[in-house]
């Protein structure tokens, strides 16, 4: 009987391990891009499979090899605000033409993300909005800072 109890209590345990590891990812924030929301060496929690993604969200963002933390700033089919669109002069060609020649629209199923160290970043204003197949998961919280 102690037998039995041992083995499911394992199997449970063994089963939770998998769930949870399917379920969240953890990251240590690496530089200072997110400053001052986040902190180099700050660990944050994910969820994996996160659906309704919103803007203000901070996301965790497949590019390349690397796993950038960064925030959500425009949606899929949004236009860019007039006063935002010089800040993409240099990936515009990644956006679709808005209603007119001027204005710049998300392709939709991609995302603009941005640090929220704009000075100290590398995010959307260079490489593009980012397809929703490369956002991991959305960031729950972060332990605190020391």
């Amino acid at each position: 009987m102690k037998r039995k109890r041992g083995l499911w209590a394992a199997a449970l345990l063994l089963g939770s391990i998998i769930v949870l590891t399917n379920a969240f990812q953890v990251v240590v924030v690496d530089g200072d891009s997110m400053m001052p929301a986040l902190h180099n060496g700050q660990i944050v929690l994910a969820v994996r499979a996160s659906a309704g993604l919103r803007r203000g969200d901070i996301v965790l963002v497949r590019r390349n090899r690397e796993i950038l933390i960064k925030r959500i700033v425009y949606l899929p089919a949004q236009l860019l605000h007039p006063l935002d669109r010089p800040l993409f002069r240099h990936a515009a060609e990644y956006f679709e033409v808005g209603n007119t020649p001027d204005t710049l629209r998300v392709p939709p199923g991609r995302f603009v993300v941005m640090g929220d160290n704009r000075s100290n970043s590398d995010d959307s204003r260079r490489f593009g909005p980012v397809a929703r197949r490369d956002i991991v998961g959305r960031v729950l919280g972060a332990l605190p800072f020391p």
